[in-house]
């Protein structure tokens, strides 16, 4: 039996889904190894926070949990060419596992980056 903490995902009500997602990193202050490329899977959006699961559970990033106060600079961007996609800045938190900053971007390969990151900008501003 998998007990959750307040603050953790399953504590929280989940407002939106997508599949078919890719997250990737740049401008890392110390880049670990998970924070190399880009990795497959789904991203949950919830009341405080946005979470991403990887696909493939051999990956080096399993998953990765955004805070909304330790995110800025979120945009959706929809390029002439390719998926449209959410970039933004989010800090490490305290004892997360890494440190600094990095610039993420959330790439919709199927869709829904619009959805997501309209309902997302309005969820974090409340």
């Amino acid at each position: 039996m998998a007990i959750n903490r307040l603050g953790e995902p399953g504590n929280q009500s989940l407002l939106m889904f997508y599949d078919h997602v890719e997250l990737s990193f740049s401008n890392v202050d110390n880049m670990l190894e998970a924070f190399k490329g880009s990795t497959r899977g789904t991203v949950y959006l919830m009341p405080y926070q946005v979470v991403f699961v990887a696909k493939d559970s051999k990956e080096a990033l399993k998953s990765f949990t955004m805070p909304f106060y330790l995110m800025k600079g979120c945009e959706i961007k929809q390029p002439v060419l390719g998926a449209n996609y959410i970039k933004g800045t989010i800090n490490a938190e305290p004892i997360g596992g890494w440190d600094g900053s990095a610039t993420f971007k959330l790439t919709f390969t199927s869709g829904g980056a619009i959805e997501f990151g309209q309902l997302m900008l309005r969820t974090a501003s409340q």
